[in-house]
């Protein structure tokens, strides 16, 4: 029965989102990976600095729904910081939880840095409690519309590690961005993700 509740908790917010998502800009961004990584997030402005966050994250053996958001403030001229709280839940092994996270948006004189950073807490199901990078990006700009840089990221869960680090190209463009890495670590990992901002 709590299942059934959940599930339609959520489908009541997915619902609520499509109706207000006109009030406001909104962005897209859809990642995969040679390593069957795959991501799909939605976020947009709900009032002032409030944000809201849709995001699906999926791995073999994992497919993860995240609902949440949180408020976005200026720590000075060209930094963002915004903590975030999710509603987690799982496909397999019955997950449900929440995720603690913080977005760190960078951005001076050519130079871009972005890190999400969250940790999971189980509230039921087979799915331990992990921390997680994805993702940390540092770029420069150069002819206008390329960026060069670092991608990093990890995956930690009990005496597990996977770092993965390699380097990035992005081409921005009058819809968003592309991106394209190569990641080193355990997996080795060719990543490709593209960010659409759809705006008023």
């Amino acid at each position: 029965m709590h299942g059934v509740s959940f599930k339609c908790a959520w489908l009541v917010m997915a619902v609520w989102l499509v109706s207000c998502q006109a009030l406001a800009q909104n962005t897209i961004e859809v990642r995969g990976a040679d390593s069957k990584y795959r991501f799909v997030d939605w976020t947009f402005p709900l009032y002032r600095s409030f944000m809201v966050d849709l995001f699906y994250v999926g791995v073999p053996g994992s497919n993860e729904f995240n609902l949440g958001g949180g408020y976005g403030f200026k720590a000075g001229p060209s930094l963002m910081i915004a903590p975030l709280a999710y509603a987690v839940m799982g496909k397999e092994g019955g997950q449900r939880g929440i995720k603690i996270a913080a977005l760190v948006v960078f951005e001076k004189a050519g130079w871009k840095a972005n890190v999400f950073l969250a940790h999971f807490a189980p509230l039921r199901g087979d799915v331990s409690r992990y921390q997680v990078l994805d993702t940390g990006d540092l770029t420069r700009t150069f002819l206008k519309r390329w960026e060069l840089g670092v991608s990093s990221g990890f995956f930690h869960t009990g005496m597990t590690w996977s770092p993965q680090i390699g380097p990035l190209v992005k081409l921005n463009d009058r819809l968003g961005a592309w991106g394209l890495s190569y990641r080193f670590g355990p997996q080795r990992e060719l990543r490709v993700t593209r960010v659409i901002v759809l705006k008023k």
